[in-house]
């Protein structure tokens, strides 16, 4: 077990090291000026969300109350501009740095990613949300979607362009030396000269777990860059994720958390037994990303040739990909038993209906993709007549399945071409009206007549004086089966499917009062042939239609230094055995925020997240899939944290206590079916923002 952990001594020495690599790197930089105007014209907004566009900004621009980057702009312009990009086109739309104060602590939880999280209590481990319209389609390698919460993904990448290096450094830390939690997240970026930016981040996440046989470990590194100029605009990732998660199966017996004064001994949370143990699965993951777009266009006239403004017409774009992933569930817990009928077995085959073949479990599956788009793109407001945006783009890709078989040299291999066509029409500048509308489908390969269609609407109108904002989003999609819900071979599950496509419609909207600081926000979709792992933790498909229903509403009140803000979802599923979700979900954040001398900023709160009963998904080790069970209900229970959250000029910090519900109510803090959350903890971390 040594192999896997990393000492508290080794950690400290990779802190000091990235400490030291900043710092040196800023000296050695900060001896020559970079003046460096980035080039935000061309960033469009946010294409797959509600929030089409930054609601605050907005506001504040057709309000006529100046932003504090506005303000700041007003002296010298902004150190740095962030965005991400659409992995297909290549497209820059806006995003927000990670330099939030507000509920700092609750970034560096499971818990704090949406109202209400399922997770298996550690850090690093698999999570799934218990909101359904939280939740993507699943990826071609499925095993990867459970780890979402931390996968490195290009369309995830900030990317940035820089007047002076900027380096950030994160650090947080709870339990002793036997259940030590730690994560390390450090980013350097800096430009070279005003075209070219480079930057690297380090994820590194160790946490041993608070009950037996449940350690996570991380290893994350990207490498990112982009080049901008009037005629070229190209971006760069390469990214390089390691992930090894220990199974226990969750606890045996949920008296330990719920009544524990039965259990007539005194116990720690590890002493808890677990239905595994020496078991483990490990995921990696290698790809590489490159975008390019020459811009057409031409120069305005000017009197002053330094002045000259290039105005784009139109782009050619060329966007390329590979991903290469493997996944591997092995265990060493191998002891013999005798079962009822005088055979002997492994002790984990046990636990398991089917055993496909007879040594110790050791199933590995790989999959890689090699993807290439070709776009052309005529640029909006080129010219007053030309309101819209237009882009029309080939897309080819070729992915390779390697699994286990039964004959041959025990391997399977099967490769796919898909060839898919499309559009994206927008309409990103004006005031009162912006909307973003995209079509894509497959005419060869194994994605033939798989269909989507998507659009996001947003509108704007003055009411006593304040913008109200009014967002809607629209989707049609027909959608193959994923090759792994097709077929897949392991030792205990073995499955070969002909499912049909999958049909989803999809109508939503979100409104937004500034006045009230309200936001209401409803949806409904309509799903038929919904594939979806049943209670033996199989893959299956209901033909029928399903209807899912959600409104939700977020209300901030304030009066002085006194916060409160609230999160009420409902949720209702026309077949709860298909799509179980809890009907109704909650978060809430009470807290004092204020400031010293001008300096110091504090946020002190308490804040919890709850939901009603339900049949949540169990989670099965062996498919890192989560499943549908009828067995167990969990709910009606807050998961509570007191903290202090500390914002002192470039360095943001937090001092949280986790869990504390059950010092005051009778303990049953399971996220998952058979996985309670962390016991009570304390926990600490720091965020210091280096660009000087």
């Amino acid at each position: 077990m040594t192999f896997f952990y990393v000492s508290l001594h080794s950690m400290k020495e990779k802190l000091a090291i990235l400490w030291l690599m900043g710092f040196f790197t800023l000296i050695s930089v900060a001896q020559q000026p970079h003046i460096i105007v980035p080039d935000s014209s061309l960033i469009t907004t946010e294409r797959d969300s509600l929030d089409i566009i930054r609601r605050e900004a907005r506001m504040d621009e057709m309000n006529q109350v100046p932003t504090p980057q506005q303000t700041d702009s007003l002296k010298e312009p902004p150190r740095f501009t962030v965005w991400k990009i659409d992995e297909r086109t290549g497209e820059r739309y806006t995003a927000t740095p990670d330099t939030v104060l507000y509920n700092y602590q609750q970034t560096t939880l499971p818990d704090g990613h949406s109202v209400v999280m399922g997770h298996l209590g550690n850090l690093g481990s698999p999570a799934i949300s218990k909101l359904f319209f939280d939740r993507d389609e699943r990826s071609q390698f499925i095993f990867y979607d459970a780890y979402y919460l931390y996968n490195k993904d290009v369309e995830n990448q900030q990317f940035f362009n820089t007047r002076v290096p900027y380096s950030r450094i994160n650090y947080q830390s709870a339990g002793g030396n036997i259940d030590k939690e730690e994560r390390l997240e450090t980013r350097f970026t800096m430009n070279f000269n005003r075209h070219f930016n480079f930057g690297f981040d380090l994820d590194f996440i160790n946490a041993k777990g608070f009950y037996a046989s449940q350690a996570a470990k991380q290893n994350n590194y990207t490498v990112y860059s982009n080049y901008l100029s009037d005629r070229i605009e190209a971006h760069a990732f390469i990214g390089q994720t390691s992930m090894t998660n220990f199974e226990n199966g969750g606890i045996t017996d949920s008296l330990f958390i719920t009544n524990p004064e039965l259990i007539e001994q005194n116990f720690s949370s590890r002493d808890i037994p677990t239905r595994m143990r020496n078991t483990w699965n490990r995921m990696k993951t290698n790809q590489f990303y490159l975008s390019a777009r020459y811009n057409l266009g031409y120069n305005e006239p000017s009197l002053v040739p330094e002045n000259k403004k290039f105005v784009p017409v139109a782009s050619l774009i060329f966007t390329t990909r590979y991903k290469q992933q493997e996944r591997r569930f092995l265990s060493y817990d191998t002891a013999r038993v005798t079962l009822p009928d005088g055979n002997a077995a492994y002790a984990i085959d046990t636990l398991y209906r089917n055993n496909y073949y007879p040594s110790a479990v050791d199933d590995s599956t790989r999959y890689s993709t090699f993807k290439n788009t070709a776009a052309l793109s005529m640029r909006e407001g080129f010219r007053d007549w030309v309101k819209f945006g237009l882009t029309v783009f080939v897309e080819h890709e070729t992915r390779n399945f390697d699994l286990l078989d039964t004959i041959g040299d025990g391997r399977y291999q099967y490769k796919e071409q898909a060839t898919t066509i499309g559009g994206i029409l927008s309409k990103q500048q004006g005031d009162f009206l912006r909307f973003n509308a995209r079509a894509d489908l497959g005419v060869l390969g194994a994605n033939l007549g798989e269909f989507k269609a998507e659009a996001d609407v947003e509108t704007s109108v003055k009411i006593a004086g304040r913008l109200t904002t009014l967002t809607g989003q629209a989707y049609i999609k027909n959608i193959k089966p994923k090759f792994l819900e097709q077929q897949y071979h392991s030792k205990y599950f073995w499955w070969n499917n002909d499912f049909s496509d999958i049909r989803r419609v999809y109508v939503g909207g979100k409104l937004f009062f500034p006045i009230t600081n309200t936001t209401l926000s409803a949806g409904v979709e309509n799903i038929q042939n919904f594939i979806f792992f049943d209670k033996n933790k199989l893959p299956n498909q209901e033909g029928d239609n399903i209807q899912v229903v959600s409104a939700r509403i977020d209300q901030n009140l304030k009066a002085g230094i006194f916060n409160w803000n609230n999160s009420v979802v409902y949720q209702t599923s026309t077949n709860e055995e298909v799509i179980p979700v809890p009907q109704l979900s909650a978060y809430s954040n009470i807290f004092l925020k204020t400031k010293i001398v001008n300096e110091l900023t504090i946020q002190l709160g308490l804040d919890a997240h709850y939901h009603t009963k339900y049949y949540a998904p169990g989670y099965e080790p062996a498919l890192l899939q989560f499943y549908n069970q009828r067995v167990k209900e969990i709910g009606n229970y807050p998961i509570v944290t007191g903290y202090l959250n500390m914002h002192l000029k470039q360095t943001r910090f937090f001092l949280m206590f986790y869990n504390i519900a059950d010092y005051v109510m009778k303990p049953n803090y399971f996220s998952l079916p058979d996985y309670p959350v962390n016991p009570m903890l304390f926990k600490l971390g720091i965020s210091v923002n280096l660009n000087n």
